[in-house]
């Protein structure tokens, strides 16, 4: 075989190699492609859930859904099995709110290190539970926490009626005439009075925090950590929002008496000490609001 001839296969041989070489090269890639494309199964949130929910009611209550997502996308820790979200949620609580259609992972839900009682269990004989809701101003300002108590005050107007016309009321002289018009005998009269309606009431629950038992602390959430061992903050809520939800432990007595307050007037509440002593008021008008005579103070005697 000539120089040329052979300088002319070693040359087809390299050229081969080197083609082959790309093609293993490109085969590769695009096998890195395909995978990276792969739709795995996956399970989202189809409503809000609220950060301390119990993954086994969100389980029972059929909350999560399930879709598909490329491999590419998937964030730190997916659920992807059906055995999983079993596990993974199971007697968990979420660590942080979770967004509708936000996909499911590991570092979302913790393990809680004491059992949860049902709210009923908490009651004592004789009292129930009664959640009222206040803004956050009327509510002090999310301050008040399960194991407080705190004091309701309304203001409402009540209408007395069968009043001698010209007799004071609450110190305020009545000027109006009869109800038939006629200047008779008796009027009727409209007063807006604003007193304490209940003191001294145990705060059982603020939104979902249900206060501890008797020697018993706070539940502790073990935290979730990463694949490296670090711990895994929890979720940050976009803004917080004072806690004006609450959950009181009251008497039957003392339900009604709320229920109706709500329904007839404005409530706003008071937080008080633990040595806190029921104290008996008056309440206020518009005549003892300033502490004096307002007719005499504006008109004169």
């Amino acid at each position: 075989m000539g120089r040329r001839a052979l300088v002319l296969l070693v040359a087809l041989v390299l050229a081969g190699v080197a083609a082959f070489a790309v093609f293993q090269f490109l085969s590769g890639i695009q096998s890195e492609v395909e995978a990276d494309r792969e739709k795995v199964t996956v399970f989202r949130a189809g409503s809000a859930i609220p950060e301390g929910a119990q993954g086994s009611q969100i389980l029972q209550q059929g909350v999560i859904t399930q879709g598909e997502e490329n491999t590419e996308d998937l964030p730190l820790g997916a659920v992807t099995s059906e055995e999983q979200l079993q596990a993974v949620l199971g007697g968990r609580l979420a660590v942080g709110p979770i967004d509708q259609n936000e996909i499911i992972t590991t570092s979302q839900w913790a393990q809680l290190t004491v059992d949860l009682k049902p709210l009923s269990e908490l009651i004592p004989s004789g009292k129930q539970a009664l959640t009222i809701s206040t803004d956050a101003v009327r509510g002090v300002n999310g301050f008040v926490r399960p194991g407080d108590m705190v004091n309701l005050i309304i203001t409402l107007d009540i209408e007395f009626t069968q009043i001698p016309v010209d007799s004071p009321i609450f110190g305020i002289p009545t000027e109006t005439t009869a109800a038939d018009g006629t200047g008779g005998e008796e009027a009727s009269e409209t007063v807006t009075y604003t007193r304490f309606v209940l003191q001294g009431l145990p705060v059982l629950a603020v939104a979902q925090d249900v206060r501890p038992e008797e020697g018993e602390s706070q539940p502790v959430v073990t935290p979730t950590v990463d694949a490296e061992g670090n711990p895994v903050p929890p979720t940050e809520a976009a803004e917080e929002v004072p806690q004006t939800v609450f959950t009181l432990e009251v008497t039957p007595e003392q339900a009604e008496r709320i229920a109706f307050s709500f329904e007839n007037g404005s409530v706003w509440m008071t937080l008080v000490p633990s040595d806190f002593v029921e104290v008996e008021t008056q309440g206020v008008t518009i005549e003892s609001l300033f502490a004096g005579d307002i007719v005499s103070d504006i008109f004169g005697n």
